[in-house]
């Protein structure tokens, strides 16, 4: 008897272990299909993340970097992060989101040419003129510097003396930072000084990045397809523009918000061309856009594709 139990007991846990089988692969064959359908009717649906810091939970919805957890994480330790990476591939977007997720307020300051726009200054009136950097130090906050490597050596000194000692010298004296003081910085180098796409940069001195946690921000694929309405012949092309802008040194660039712009105006405006001479080919030369055509004309895969054919056979006077 014991041994029929236990024989009925086996058939059934061979019997389940099948069922579970057949569900997973069921699963895994459907789910692709089921989330096609999704984004044909209602495109990409809302991504929900949370983020849980001592001040509590906190959720940010909508697309974000596949980079964005990442660098919540590192910021929510308390660790300044500097974001590297092409322009126009999120780093400000990606910096606001990790505000938002870990309560933050959010504090932003471009390449500082002179030092007393982070430091502020006091005037004829004898009145201090706060900064954005001032604000995030002593009330708290994400203080972004966007391009760090445009901005003046000084400005480093001044990073590594609020990151390192969590207290600076104001002009209205010496001010602890408040518990809450986060920093990303970002840049289009890795600290190597200028080349040939970004000029003007200054060679950041390995002490100073030392400080940092360094994480490279590249286009994201979901937020294409997010900006391009799941176009997928739009980001198809968009991908292969770069690729041959990157291999002849055309500088002309396809940013999230060129995929968004050609997007709409398609919608209308009927010819083609045109949207692709406003969108993206503005300020190209005749030479530059022959060199452009005989690319595309050899590229795999945009023959058939409409974007690329609206530069092709596009008239000269068109850009």
């Amino acid at each position: 008897m014991d041994n029929e139990k236990m024989l009925k007991a086996m058939m059934q846990a061979v019997t389940n272990a099948v069922v579970d089988v057949n569900t997973d692969e069921i699963f895994d064959q459907l789910y692709p299909k089921i989330e096609e359908k999704i984004h044909q009717t209602y495109g990409f649906l809302p991504e929900i993340h949370e983020i849980r810091s001592p001040e509590g939970i906190h959720k940010v919805v909508g697309t974000t970097h596949e980079k964005f957890d990442e660098v919540a994480n590192i910021v929510n330790l308390d660790i300044p992060v500097y974001l590297t990476g092409k322009a126009g591939t999120g780093k400000n977007v990606i910096c606001q989101q990790v505000a938002e997720a870990l309560g933050l307020d959010f504090y932003f300051t471009n390449a500082v040419t002179q030092e007393y726009k982070l430091t502020g200054f006091i005037d004829a009136n004898g009145n201090y003129q706060e900064t954005q950097f001032y604000k995030a130090f002593t009330k708290g906050g994400l203080f972004f510097l966007d391009e760090m490597d445009a901005s003046i050596p000084e400005t480093l000194i001044i990073l590594n003396a609020a990151i390192a000692n969590r207290y600076f010298d104001f002009p209205t004296g010496k001010v602890s930072a408040h518990p809450n003081f986060r920093v990303i910085a970002a840049g289009n180098t890795v600290g190597t000084g200028a080349d040939n796409n970004y000029t003007g940069r200054y060679c950041l001195d390995r002490a100073s990045l030392d400080r940092f946690a360094m994480v490279n921000i590249d286009y994201s694929e979901k937020i294409e397809m997010a900006m391009a309405h799941d176009n997928k012949k739009l980001v198809s092309f968009c991908h292969c523009f770069r690729n041959i802008t990157d291999k002849t040194g055309i500088e002309c660039l396809f940013s999230y918000r060129t995929l968004d712009r050609i997007a709409k105006l398609e919608q209308v405006i009927s010819n083609l061309s045109e949207v692709m001479a406003i969108s993206l080919l503005k300020g190209i030369d005749e030479d530059t856009l022959t060199i452009l055509r005989n690319e595309l004309s050899n590229a795999p895969g945009m023959s058939n594709n409409k974007y690329a054919k609206a530069i092709i056979n596009g008239n000269a006077w068109d850009f």
